[in-house]
């Protein structure tokens, strides 16, 4: 078995899309929902990507403030004139994943604006920065979480209905197809 100290980005990966698997099949069906299982899960599993992790461009540490992820990030990718986008999910730091938030590049890196190092693994839903900015001005938390760590009232209406087209950018991998 891989330890922690020797696995790749892709074993990462790996863990992280299965550990997504296994909340979904878990949580079952929800009826009059279009996605399955936890809401978050089933969000990131239908309309997540899989983001490069990279350090920093200039080598230094990033500009982010530790814990504020997701106003760097909505920030950031909103001030970049549409060079990034915001992105939404999971991300493997040091030894487990987490709720995070970071901005991605059209060649699907992930720049992490507030962890100091990269982490193992990226999985999020990838936002034009304008709605993104919109949306979470209008509703006042993340996407797809609320301040208590629960799934949002807009992720649950995603979970039910779909993420409109129209809000997600073309960036990053596919997950991979189960099986």
């Amino acid at each position: 078995m891989t330890s922690l100290d020797t696995a790749t980005t892709a074993d990462f990966e790996g863990w992280l899309v299965d550990q997504l698997r296994r909340d979904v099949q878990m949580r079952g069906e929800l009826p009059g929902f279009r996605h399955a299982g936890g809401v978050a899960a089933g969000l990131l599993l239908t309309y997540g990507r899989l983001f490069t992790p990279a350090p920093w461009p200039d080598g230094g540490d990033p500009p982010g403030d530790p814990g504020r992820c997701y106003t760097e990030s909505v920030s950031w990718a909103w001030a970049s004139e549409g060079e990034l986008v915001y992105v939404e999910g999971m991300a493997w730091d040091l030894a487990f994943p987490m709720e995070h938030a970071w901005c991605g590049t059209a060649d699907g890196t992930a720049r992490d604006l507030t962890w100091r190092r990269p982490g193992r693994a990226y999985l999020g839903i990838p936002v034009h920065a304008e709605e993104a900015t919109r949306i979470m001005g209008a509703q006042g938390t993340p996407l797809l979480y609320s301040a208590e760590g629960h799934a949002s009232r807009l992720a649950v209406e995603w979970a039910r209905d779909g993420i409109p087209a129209e809000l997600l950018a073309d960036v990053g991998r596919p997950v991979p197809a189960d099986g």
